[in-house]
């Protein structure tokens, strides 16, 4: 084939993702307007993004912005037989945004996946600040296959940041998301991110007696690596950024990663 021909081709394969995903992101949107409408005391994390399949179902933990729009394209490349479900803070969609602790977190998170899954070892993970929520989820169950955690980089001692600190993260998370966000959308999802944020800042991650796999990028600082060595049984590295590993052509690599370390925790 010659290479004008291929690039033609890959122009339209990328042209059909970017399809593919802009339709999902709709789809996920609306579920969480219909979410917004409930009463507060019945909002639930939980938001079936490939519901049907096979396998053992794959629970992914929001980051500290508290959206599961990251996961939406990544779910549609990780097979047809796969499940994916994600959990989705709350405060996005209607519920209080609390000050709580990050094992508070995880207590509620865990229990609206063992609604889903009331039975068998489950398979967490979840992107930045949600492979901390995935970690003590499985801290908490027990009975848990594999924690699969996506560049996720704890601080090596507690931190308290001010409002001011809060407010200039959360623009820079939004920028790398490429999130350009109006005064109302500001006002919704800022409390989120620093309630996550502050429980996650304030957190420190125990050894738990399951297999933990860590994904990081290419620019992972070694530090952070270091810490990891003693909760992961393995380390792999995946093309992009902390945000681009989200975005075509990085995402399909994440998606062979997260793929492969499924199915060799289903062949065990």
């Amino acid at each position: 084939m010659s290479g004008s021909r291929l690039s033609t081709v890959e122009e339209k394969r990328h042209a059909l993702l970017q399809l593919r995903l802009r339709r999902k992101r709709e789809e996920v949107v609306a579920q969480r307007e219909e979410r917004s409408r409930e009463p507060q005391a019945t909002v639930s994390p939980l938001v079936p993004l490939r519901p049907a399949g096979a396998r053992p179902p794959l629970f992914l933990v929001h980051a500290v912005g508290g959206s599961v729009a990251p996961y939406v394209g990544l779910a549609g490349l990780l097979g047809d037989d796969q499940p994916v479900y994600a959990l989705e803070d709350p405060g996005l969609n209607g519920g209080a945004v609390e000050a709580r602790g990050l094992p508070a977190i995880a207590a509620a998170y865990l229990a609206a996946v063992r609604e889903a899954q009331p039975d068998g070892p489950l398979h967490l993970g979840g992107w930045s600040g949600g492979g901390a929520i995935a970690l003590e989820m499985a801290r908490q169950d027990g009975d848990v296959a594999v924690v699969l955690v996506i560049d996720t980089a704890f601080p090596a001692e507690p931190i308290h940041p001010d409002d001011d600190q809060l407010r200039t993260w959360f623009a820079t998370d939004m920028a790398g998301m490429g999130a350009e966000l109006g005064e109302a959308e500001w006002a919704k999802r800022f409390p989120v991110f620093a309630a996550n944020v502050r429980a996650f800042l304030g957190h420190r991650p125990s050894p738990v007696d399951t297999r933990v796999v860590l994904l990081c990028t290419e620019d992972s600082p070694s530090e952070y690596l270091d810490r990891w060595r003693a909760h992961a049984a393995a380390i792999h590295v995946v093309p992009g950024n902390h945000y681009t590993m989200f975005q075509s052509p990085h995402i399909e690599a994440l998606a062979e990663a997260l793929r492969d370390r499924l199915s060799e925790v289903n062949v065990r």
